[in-house]
C-alpha cells in the first residue's frame, strides 16, 4: 500500500498552484492513502487575542470548498483535519475521506497550545480523548494532531488498537523535538508514522518537511521545498508483526492488553 505525505503552503495565493501539483502527483503514483497537515485549506488565522468570526468563517467555507474537490485526487482515502463548528462549539476535527464512504468525522483535538503563534485554546473547544483506531478497507489508522504527538501515551494506545497507521497532520515549525516525538510515536504504536506540516513562505512560523516513519522508526520519505509530496509503501503486515515485538510486547505484558 502506498502512502503520500504532503507539506502545504500556508499562504491562500499559494494553495491553489500546490493543489494542482498534488493532483497531478497523486495521478502519477497511485497512492491508496493521502496524508495533508493540519487544517491545510486556509491560512493559519488561529493568532491574537481574540476570535475574529468572519476569519473563522472563512477558514470554515475554504475547507468545504476544498472536501467537494477531494475526488479529483487518484487515491482511495485522505486523513487530515479541519475547522468545525458542531452545537456552538469551534473544533479541530480530524477525518478521513474516502471514495467510497465520502466524508467520516474520526475525533477532535483534546490537546491545545496556548501560545502567541498557536493560540488554540482560544479559538477551539477541546475535542475528545478517544484515540481509537478506525477502519477503512483494510487499513486500520489513527489520529494524533500537531501537539497531541507530545503524548506518546496515545500512540500506544492507537497500537493497542491494532492500528497500521498513525496520520499526524501538523503546523510546526523546525526542532528535533517534532521529529523525535514522530519516530516515538512510531515506536510506542508498531504503526507507520505519517507526519504532514504546513510551510510558511511569507512570514516565519511553519517549516515544512513532513515524514513517513516506518513502525521502528527507520524514515522512509521526507518533503522539501522543493519535493512538497513524497510517496512510499508501506506493508501492513509489517505493522501487524510490530504489535509482537519489542517494546510493544513488554508494553502489551505490563499494561495487560
Amino acid at each position: 500500500m502506498k502512502v503520500t505525505i504532503c507539506e502545504f503552503p500556508d499562504e491562500a495565493a499559494r494553495k491553489k498552484a500546490a493543489w494542482n501539483a498534488l493532483v497531478e502527483h497523486v495521478a502519477a503514483e497511485q497512492p491508496h492513502v493521502v496524508v495533508l497537515p493540519e487544517m491545510p485549506f486556509c491560512e493559519w488565522i488561529f493568532v491574537g487575542d481574540t476570535v475574529d468570526r468572519d476569519l473563522w468563517r472563512n477558514a470554515v467555507a475554504d475547507h468545504d470548498e476544498m472536501i467537494h474537490k477531494f475526488s479529483s485526487l487518484a487515491c482511495q482515502m485522505i486523513m487530515t483535519s479541519r475547522p468545525v463548528e458542531r452545537d456552538g462549539r469551534r473544533l479541530n476535527e480530524a477525518f478521513v475521506w474516502s471514495r467510497t464512504a465520502g466524508y467520516q468525522a474520526v475525533r477532535c483535538k483534546w490537546y491545545l497550545p496556548d501560545v502567541p503563534v498557536a493560540r488554540e485554546t482560544l479559538w477551539f473547544d477541546q475535542g475528545d480523548r478517544n484515540f481509537s483506531a478506525i477502519s477503512s478497507g483494510p487499513l486500520r489508522a489513527g489520529f494524533q494532531l500537531c501537539s497531541e504527538i507530545m503524548f506518546p501515551e496515545h500512540a500506544r494506545e492507537i497500537g493497542f488498537a491494532d492500528a497500521h497507521l498513525i496520520a499526524h497532520p501538523r503546523a510546526s515549525g523546525s526542532g528535533q523535538r517534532w521529529r523525535a516525538a514522530c519516530e516515538m510515536s512510531a515506536v510506542m504504536s508498531g504503526c507507520y508514522l505519517a507526519s504532514a506540516n504546513r510551510r510558511s513562505h511569507d512570514r516565519d512560523l511553519f517549516t515544512g518537511g513532513s515524514w513517513l516513519f516506518s513502525p521502528d522508526a527507520a524514515l522512509l520519505g521526507e518533503t522539501t521545498a522543493a519535493q512538497p509530496f513524497v510517496t512510499a509503501e508501506i506493508v501492513m503486515a509489517v505493522a501487524e508483526r510490530a504489535k509482537t515485538s519489542y517494546p510493544r510486547d513488554m508494553q502489551r505484558m505490563y499494561c495487560g492488553k
